[in-house]
């Protein structure tokens, strides 16, 4: 009896305790609806289901820890030159035409290499090392004339240096390398719409620029003692671009995928020089001794590069990209070619050329 007693009790507690609790919240909801609005608390994000997943999902695929990174890429570009647009050789007739230009001289996809070195704190930034150079730049334009039709470098200095030509051949060769040292500043997050995470390095850094170029003329024309006579005129120049960049590089990286690119701009005081070798006739009489003359000229350069990663392993990848090259405020030798024969010509440094290079990048990078 005791016990059914107690049993009692407890069913009237807790129907008694149920009625308080009802009574409580009718109470809180009518002074809600006198004052502020009653506030939900949010969903904990600990306990929020899609957080959990994205958590998981990044576990899988954590942040980029690596440190240090190093590339080399095989490259194959080609050049358009934005040379002034005059004539080199011309028809010798009542109405002489331009035969061969500098516009003419276009070089195809030459090779080069490139290569980087770098050193990174994952949430704060680093430090880069970098060359590429491209090689082997070379175009020749060829023109024929038929006797009782000649050709002949432009007047006044054309009619000086040959008589009859029937063959000339130009030439135009050209060399590029590129050094640059950068400290940057990294950002670094994960982003749940794509699935990746996003690195952005923010550079500033010192950026070289070397351009080095050789062009010629050479008009076959009369004979003399049985022997063809070949008159060159060889022009050469240097440009070596010293200044500051910015840039930037964003990466998005997922599962075993990697999408990099870069855009970097510099302004470069380059200093310039041009050479012309002396200018011998027909005749083995010097018309003109070999000349040179220096100056400066502040130079820009725009470097674009987008590629695709695959990794192979945790430390290796194999990557291929495309590239835009432009550089501005060159000596370009084509340029160079002075024909006039008053004082002071061959002394004069043209110096507002450009080029505009572009092509596919192919090889491996490495970060561990």
């Amino acid at each position: 009896m005791v016990t059914a007693g107690v049993f009692w009790l407890m069913i009237r507690f807790r129907r008694g305790a149920c009625r308080v609790a009802v009574a409580l919240a009718s109470i809180a909801v009518v002074q809600a609806g006198h004052g502020d609005e009653l506030v939900i608390p949010a969903f904990d994000p600990v306990v929020n289901s899609a957080d959990v997943t994205n958590i998981a999902f990044r576990g899988a695929f954590p942040a980029p820890l690596w440190t240090s990174y190093a590339l080399t890429d095989a490259l194959f570009w080609g050049r358009d030159n934005q040379a002034t647009n005059r004539p080199l050789v011309i028809s010798v007739d009542n109405a002489p035409q331009p035969l061969i230009s500098t516009r003419d001289l276009q070089f195809p996809v030459s090779a080069g290499v490139r290569a980087f070195y770098g050193q990174r704190d994952p949430s704060q930034g680093g430090w880069e090392i970098g060359y590429w150079g491209v090689f082997g730049q070379s175009a020749t334009q060829f023109a024929a004339a038929t006797p009782p039709d000649f050709l002949q470098m432009p007047d006044p200095l054309g009619g000086l240096m040959t008589i009859d030509g029937e063959t000339a051949t130009v030439k135009y060769n050209s060399l590029v390398n590129s050094a640059e040292a950068n400290v940057f500043s990294t950002w670094t997050e994960w982003r749940d719409h794509s699935g990746s995470w996003l690195t952005v390095d923010w550079l500033l850094g010192f950026r070289y620029v070397g351009v080095e170029e050789q062009a010629s003329i050479v008009v076959d024309c009369c004979v003399v003692d049985n022997t063809r006579i070949s008159v060159p005129y060889n022009v050469s120049t240097r440009n070596n671009g010293f200044g500051a960049q910015i840039g930037n590089r964003t990466r998005w990286t997922w599962e075993r995928w990697a999408f990099e690119g870069w855009a970097k701009a510099g302004l470069l005081g380059n200093a310039q020089e041009q050479i012309q070798s002396p200018l011998i006739d027909f005749t083995g009489f010097e018309q003109r001794p070999a000349l040179s003359s220096t100056g400066g000229q502040v130079s820009f350069i725009g470097d674009i590069n987008t590629s695709l990663v695959y990794r192979l392993t945790d430390v290796w990848g194999i990557r291929v990209g495309y590239n835009l090259i432009w550089i501005d405020g060159l000596a370009l030798a084509p340029n160079q070619f002075d024909f006039d024969v008053a004082d002071g010509s061959g002394t004069r440094l043209a110096s507002g050329g450009g080029m505009f290079m572009h092509g596919a990048n192919l090889g491996l990078e490495a970060r561990w």
